[in-house]
């Protein structure tokens, strides 16, 4: 489980850096462009026969940086999306597997007809996380689905994704933590139950 956990942070990570770093980098030549015809431009700022102002350069500047983002992000529009799919589909998973676990173990305990004073306090603890868990996987599906480089805003969207990320990675460590005291639980009893027989057969 920490090993799948670490490597959504770290798929989030990248998932950041692909869009903001990656945009960074192809806007850096029109960046030095722009700073260079801004130094051959100099000499001629002095006179008034040069139409073009300082304000001029830079509303250019940033529809040239703007546009070189979007090209960046849309070189990796699929790769994002499909990471985003991925992530989505292992949490549901995580999920899915916390809750055979526990059910099993819940059906072993009633089987056994064995009696755990906190059972009902372990089991309302697995219920309450598994549903936050459920919720923050929902939330991940339906981020997953909506990223497009067209959007109003991209970076902003990653940004709100990888927060539901986080989210996500918090409420599947809760969940795992309800479903293993369950089992710890449960195993105690039967521990102690099987010493006891022991030590009776021995008399």
């Amino acid at each position: 489980m920490r090993k799948h956990l670490h490597k959504f942070g770290l798929v989030g990570t990248a998932l950041a850096f692909a869009v903001v770093s990656g945009s960074t980098v192809l806007a850096l030549p029109a960046q030095a462009s722009v700073q260079a015809q801004s130094g051959n431009m100099a000499p001629a700022a002095t006179s008034n026969t040069n139409p073009t102002t300082p304000a001029t350069v830079r509303t250019e500047t940033r529809t040239r940086l703007a546009s070189g983002r979007l090209k960046a992000c849309q070189n990796r529009e699929q790769a994002i999306t499909n990471i985003m799919a991925r992530i989505a589909d292992r949490g549901q998973k995580q999920v899915t597997l916390f809750g055979t676990i526990a059910t099993r173990t819940e059906t072993f305990y009633v089987t056994k007809g064995k009696t755990l004073s906190t059972y009902s306090s372990l089991v309302s603890d697995v219920t309450t996380t598994q549903a936050a868990a459920q919720t923050a996987v929902d939330a991940i599906k339906s981020d997953s689905a909506g990223f497009s480089c067209n959007g109003s805003d991209p970076k902003g969207f990653v940004n709100s994704f990888q927060v539901s990320l986080r989210a996500e990675i918090s409420a599947l460590q809760a969940y795992r933590t309800a479903v293993k005291n369950l089992i710890v639980g449960v195993k105690s009893v039967q521990s102690t139950t099987t010493t006891s027989n022991t030590t009776g057969g021995n008399q």
